[in-house]
């Protein structure tokens, strides 16, 4: 029983948790930043689409790769990924998979 006890203890006082911890808090903190500038994307994509009636193409292929980062952050944060997201590892590059013809559907 006291092996048991012993074991936890290392566990606890491990540093790689401590560090996992600390990058968890990093992590949170900008996810919601990449939050916000997910929004002004949004925001950008509406106006894009209210005055020329289809999207900025830029912004679709970044905003594609923003919500790849997001994702790997939020499997970080929940523990599903050991990979740490950028800063740590390469920015997603992501290409988002759309025909042209799809931007159609907003033109009167």
């Amino acid at each position: 029983m006291s092996n048991t006890q012993s074991s936890d203890h290392k566990k606890w006082r491990s540093g790689k948790v401590w560090r996992r911890g600390l990058a968890m808090l990093f992590f949170g903190f900008i996810a919601g930043f990449a939050r916000v500038g997910l929004t002004f994307v949004a925001i950008f994509q509406f106006l894009s689409l209210l005055f020329t009636a289809k999207p900025n193409g830029h912004l679709v292929a970044f905003g594609q790769s923003l919500n790849t980062y997001l994702y790997q952050i939020n499997q970080f944060l929940t523990v599903n990924s050991e990979q740490y997201p950028f800063p740590f590892s390469r920015w997603p590059t992501s290409t988002p998979d759309v025909v042209a013809s799809q931007y159609d559907r907003y033109a009167d």
